[in-house]
């Protein structure tokens, strides 16, 4: 219960400072006893945004004790980029707990009409975030200490965003929008198939309800007791009365 209020109370009173000029929000001061670190992630920061005009901003915070972290890194990139390309990382540094929060892509009008949730030019899907992640994982085991694994986490990402950029900008132009007609009409396919065999499956099921089984006529011969030998036999008569009448 305790928490819950402490959330609710996050959401209604939190108002985001101005947004930091060098990208860096170092509320927890990790920076101040390791300037030479502010400057390399103020630098990794800054080449991105010049390279591929995608601002990234860096929010540290000692705890924010039992306030949740996706609803921070949300208020902060409405407040700072609005629907600007970016993104805002958010690090716990007691914790070592971070989450992002990213301007969302308005999807993409395909040729058809079929307006997909796609991932946008400058946004990045979760497969690509784990992607990322991945590449960090071992570099962020070694940090030695809370400054060295700010500065790790914050280079790291932008390092592994500017190259999905880097990526994406030397593909064929129109390839994207290509791949999403690709798509749509697979979808499109896959639809019609599964409706296809939903109406097979109740033709069949129809046929089977509709289907009469006809025994021929036989006579089967049934010894009455001892079980050994002996005993009268007598014969049993099986088949479709109708037919003998």
């Amino acid at each position: 219960m305790l928490a819950g209020w402490l959330h609710a109370q996050d959401a209604d009173d939190f108002t985001a400072p101005p947004p930091p000029a060098d990208g860096i929000l170092d509320d927890a001061r990790m920076f101040a006893r390791s300037p030479e670190r502010h400057k390399a992630v103020a630098e990794a920061l800054a080449a991105l945004e010049e390279k591929h005009c995608f601002r990234f901003y860096f929010a540290l915070y000692n705890s924010l004790y039992g306030r949740n972290l996706e609803d921070r890194a949300h208020a902060l990139q409405q407040a700072w980029l609005g629907e600007s390309p970016g993104m805002v990382l958010v690090l716990e540094t007691d914790s070592r707990t971070f989450r992002q929060s990213q301007t969302p892509s308005k999807g993409e009008q395909l040729p058809e009409g079929v307006n997909l949730p796609v991932t946008g030019p400058k946004e990045f899907s979760p497969s690509d975030l784990t992607a990322i992640g991945r590449t960090m994982d071992e570099s962020l085991r070694q940090a030695a200490s809370s400054e060295d694994y700010a500065e790790r986490l914050a280079i790291g990402l932008t390092s592994g965003i500017s190259k999905v950029l880097d990526e994406r900008a030397a593909a064929p132009e129109g390839s994207s929008k290509s791949r999403l007609v690709l798509l749509a009409v697979g979808f499109g396919a896959a639809a019609g198939l599964v409706s296809l065999l939903v109406v097979a499956g109740l033709k069949r099921a129809e046929a089977r309800a509709l289907e009469r089984f006809v025994f021929p006529n036989a006579t089967v011969g049934t010894r009455l007791g001892a079980p050994f030998g002996g005993g009268k036999v007598s014969s049993r008569s099986f088949g479709n009365r109708e037919a003998g009448r």
